[in-house]
């Protein structure tokens, strides 16, 4: 004769199985961070001995490039048009566009070219041309 076998009912299965744990959403994330900051506040002392406080300076943007700028700053190095765009990671007809004016190099390929005024040698030792 065979056993039956009990079933169990579906809340003591769910309750037998081990779950992940639940991890908070954005939203209670955000209220507890503004729970501890009403707290520090309330408390009266200065917030660096409860929180990382950090300032930070602005930092500058880059310089504006004009075509003519561009130009100067690639024979400051001392290369053609496709080598100084191989140092700048665009393309030659990138470069050429600025230098004619079609395009303007955007922030981030100005900061470059901040960079390599701010040290032409260093540029130069890296496309292997010295200073004439």
């Amino acid at each position: 004769m065979q056993r039956k076998k009990e079933n169990k009912p579906l809340k003591e299965k769910l309750a037998s199985k081990k779950r992940p744990p639940r991890y908070p959403t954005v939203g209670e994330r955000l209220v507890a961070g503004l729970k501890e900051l009403h707290d520090a506040l309330k408390s009266g002392e200065p917030l660096e001995r409860h929180f990382t406080v950090r300032t930070v300076e602005r930092i500058a943007e880059p310089h504006p490039y004009s075509p003519l700028k561009i130009r100067a700053t690639r024979e400051l190095v001392g290369a053609s048009q496709a080598v100084f765009a191989q140092l700048l990671g665009v393309s030659k007809i990138q470069a050429q566009s600025w230098e004619r004016g079609v395009r303007k190099p955007s922030k981030l390929a100005c900061r470059l070219l901040d960079e390599i005024n701010r040290d032409p040698e260093h540029w130069r030792g890296m496309i292997g041309t010295r200073a004439a």
